[in-house]
């Protein structure tokens, strides 16, 4: 209390004329509510004020109003992890916790920032990668690799492979496109090779009756085809053709031969390309209709 006296101009002298108080002044006078308005009328016209949403979970904090406090936090911590300041991102739902403890959703929230972040090692090789992939245009812009990325950072593959194995899988891919309604394969046909879908839609399908096509499955980004083709020798199971325009990597024989030269784990590399066994899966139901037919 004596800091708020010395502040006030204390007993006796003069009367001092009114001082405008910072909002920093006013929370080191203990006046919360004071300096949770002029920090809500601040937000007000900057919205994205990070800085001002700190001191106002500070200040919820001081006025245990705890769960405007954890909000606050929160909204920052999540800016902070979107700009990929991860570290920062958990200090603040850290604190968040300490305030609310039972809270088990920020325990969640942190282990996922933790993911990013451990993902975001794994981005910077990947991407690299990408940018020696053949098909793609000298001197790609930063954002159009990143909007690759965006596209396969949920596929099993970058899931389950370690960067450097991303980086020597996606340099010896060849960036393809996809164009609306074309033919990208037919049944029985032995070309080796395999395809990650970076979007778009390829179904696969067959001729039946009159010539009629039969759709057996659609297929988007992240999906693996023609592993069987390319590292089983099979034929493909049926034709694939593009109902949505998009694009693809695609590893030849050739880039599967120079993604197993001095590869340090060859088996479980070719384990993950395998993993998906859609051409099986679409093996398996077209027999399965031809038999019932």
């Amino acid at each position: 209390m004596a800091i708020k006296s010395w502040f006030r101009g204390g007993g006796g002298g003069e009367k001092q004329p009114q001082q405008e108080y910072t909002i920093d002044d006013l929370i080191v006078l203990e006046r919360y509510e004071e300096a949770e308005e002029r920090l809500r009328a601040k937000l007000k016209l900057n919205s994205q004020d990070l800085h001002s949403h700190l001191k106002l979970a500070e200040v919820y904090a001081q006025l245990r109003q705890f769960d405007k406090a954890v909000g606050e936090f929160g909204y920052v911590a999540d800016e902070y992890s979107q700009d990929g300041f991860y570290d920062k991102a958990i200090a603040l739902l850290s604190k968040a916790q300490k305030l609310a403890p039972m809270d088990q959703s920020l325990r969640f929230r942190i282990e996922r920032i933790q993911r990013e972040k451990s993902m975001e090692h794994v981005r910077a090789i990947a991407i690299e990668g990408l940018r020696q992939a053949g098909g793609l245009q000298a001197g790609t812009s930063a954002i159009e690799l990143k909007r690759l990325w965006h596209h396969l950072a949920t596929s099993t593959i970058v899931q389950h492979l370690p960067g450097e194995q991303l980086k020597r899988l996606f340099a010896s891919m060849q960036h393809v496109q996809l164009k609306d309604k074309e033919t990208v394969v037919e049944e029985g046909s032995r070309d080796a090779w395999l395809l990650l879908l970076v979007n778009g839609v390829v179904e696969a399908y067959v001729a039946g009756p009159g010539g009629r096509d039969i759709s057996i499955r659609s297929f988007g980004s992240g999906d693996i085809l023609g592993e069987g083709a390319l590292l089983e020798h099979a034929a493909w199971p049926a034709s694939l053709r593009v109902s949505e325009p998009g694009s693809a990597l695609k590893l030849t024989r050739e880039g599967l031969e120079k993604t197993l030269v001095g590869n340090p784990d060859p088996r479980g590399f070719l384990e993950v390309l395998r993993e998906q066994h859609n051409d099986r899966d679409v093996g398996t139901t077209l027999r399965r209709l031809r038999g019932g037919a």
